[in-house]
């Protein structure tokens, strides 16, 4: 913009809710202006009714990029496709993005989605093109009634400045710690809190679409409480193929390590020098398949690699991956030639890579800002305690196999491993789901999906019942086996979609 280095200014919005009757024409402004498709949307206006006939109010509430001072999705970006601009917008660069869907767990707003045309990220930037022009934001020039106040925070001659000064404001989930720069006056507490109204099924395009499976539920002894009368629907960004993921990484991570302490303890054969690692090889190799399939642009890939940002544990987890896999290899190969002083040699590496393979997932998650279900250390615990339980059940399904071990103390040893990682899983997952009271209601209507809500059944009759019989079956190995691998799936099932079932806007 040609801006001088001792006066950059530092944009945002303030909007006058008391002011916008929901007309739309932001929205409508903001399609035609940056060529927005059909069923997605930069901005859009919310609408939460409230009372019973005939005392009844609606609300409407403007929802946009907040272009947040520590801005999450730049933060777990993992090719620096998101970055943040010097005059303060969160901008995107398209041709950098692999589609990876990251941004959209980050971001507590919901504000980012998948353009289906160019099959990469999008998002508000605060019309980046005119502001550069000395216009105003499209949504700004065509709204009515004048509610949206644009310009620049930090000069006290704006008429932003001046209103965000002079006027009681409030911003989008402060708890978050993000410092939003959309500022809001004369907010509805159940417009401004998604987890508070009641929600519809979505009519869209013609179809009907389901409600978010954590949306708190109606309640008919309150007729007059709040319930949202209109909203855009997004989708989930991760869904079955992170469960996936998590599975074939557990087992990947699980079958290396195991295989590396026994082989360290002295049990020397070839479940544990071929069996085991190849298996680790094999999954990890799935595991990356699944990662690269799942990206909206998979021919990018490698851009995790070439142009790497450092902040995000997407990028940490690939070269992690590389490392775990480079090291796998070498692993397998040294015990095929009986170079056991290599093996010596990559021992403990191939334990560090193996625990820090199986823990970044955690940090990834956590990374997830808007997901309270995926925070805390119990969860990066918890996926240590799986990838070990599912390590140890496909080597015991391995022992078994004729010929690959001979040794009855290596089927014990894994067996009540199996016990000891299965046990911890089940007490770290009944603590945070029937035990530990919720710190946040978005993580109450999470935790309440999976007690007694959508992922109920798959919760209690997988995740638990199954994990518990395989506890109860842990001298029938195969059996304890199988039904540990398929408790640990149904949870990390349950983790992933009860995660991103609570609704953002």
């Amino acid at each position: 913009m040609g801006y001088s280095q001792e006066f950059m200014p530092h944009y945002g919005f303030a909007i006058d809710l008391r002011k916008c009757i929901g007309c739309h024409a932001c929205t409508i402004a903001c399609k035609a202006e940056h060529e927005i498709p059909v069923g997605v949307n930069r901005c859009w206006v919310k609408t939460v009714e409230k009372g019973t006939f005939p005392d009844t109010r609606r609300f409407f509430f403007p929802v946009l990029c907040n272009q947040c001072d520590d801005a999450p999705c730049v933060r777990i970006c993992p090719t620096s496709a998101l970055y943040k601009r010097r005059d303060g917008i969160v901008d995107l660069n398209s041709a950098a993005c692999i589609g990876c869907r990251a941004c959209m767990v980050a971001c507590p707003y919901d504000q980012l989605f998948i353009d289906p045309n160019t099959r990469t990220a999008e998002k508000c930037n605060f019309c980046a093109n005119r502001v550069e022009n000395k216009l105003l934001p499209a949504c700004v020039s065509v709204c009515p009634t004048e509610c949206r106040i644009f310009g620049d925070l930090e000069d006290p001659a704006s008429d932003v400045y001046k209103f965000v000064q002079g006027n009681g404001v409030t911003v989008r989930k402060p708890e978050k710690g993000t410092m939003p720069h959309v500022y809001y006056v004369g907010t509805e507490e159940s417009a401004i809190q998604p987890e508070i109204a009641t929600r519809p099924f979505y009519f869209k395009e013609g179809s009907v679409s389901l409600r978010p499976l954590g949306s708190p539920t109606p309640d008919p002894q309150m007729p007059g409480a709040p319930r949202v009368d209109y909203d855009t629907p997004h989708i989930k960004p991760w869904g079955l193929d992170m469960a996936i993921y998590l599975l074939t990484k557990g087992i990947a991570t699980g079958s290396l390590m195991l295989s590396v302490v026994l082989w360290l303890l002295g049990f020397r054969d070839t479940l544990t020098m071929i069996a085991g690692p190849a298996v680790a090889l094999l999954m990890i190799t799935i595991t990356a398949a699944v990662l690269v399939v799942d990206l909206e642009q998979p021919q990018r890939f490698l851009y995790i690699l070439t142009r790497p940002n450092w902040d995000s544990w997407l990028t940490r987890g690939a070269f992690i991956l590389t490392a775990f896999g480079a090291l796998t290899t070498a692993w397998l190969g040294a015990a095929w030639m009986g170079w056991e002083g290599v093996l010596r040699a990559i021992a403990w590496p191939a334990l560090v890579a193996g625990f820090f393979a199986t823990i970044y997932t955690g940090f990834l998650f956590a990374q997830g800002l808007a997901r309270d279900l995926w925070q805390g250390p119990h969860s990066t615990i918890d996926l240590f305690a799986q990838a070990v339980a599912e390590g140890a059940a496909v080597m015991l399904l391995l022992a078994f196999v004729p010929g690959l071990t001979s040794s009855a103390e290596v089927v014990a040893a894994l067996s009540w491993t199996l016990f000891g990682a299965i046990a911890v899983h089940l007490v770290l997952i009944l603590i945070e789901n029937v035990l530990m009271p919720s710190a946040t209601l978005h993580h109450e209507l999470a935790v309440r999906a999976i007690r007694r809500g959508a992922f109920a059944r798959k919760f209690w009759g997988g995740a638990v019942l199954c994990g518990v019989a395989s506890l109860m079956m842990v001298t029938l190995a195969p059996v304890a086996a199988l039904l540990a691998l398929v408790a640990s799936f149904a949870w990390e099932h349950v983790w992933v979609e009860a995660g991103q079932s609570v609704p953002l806007s």
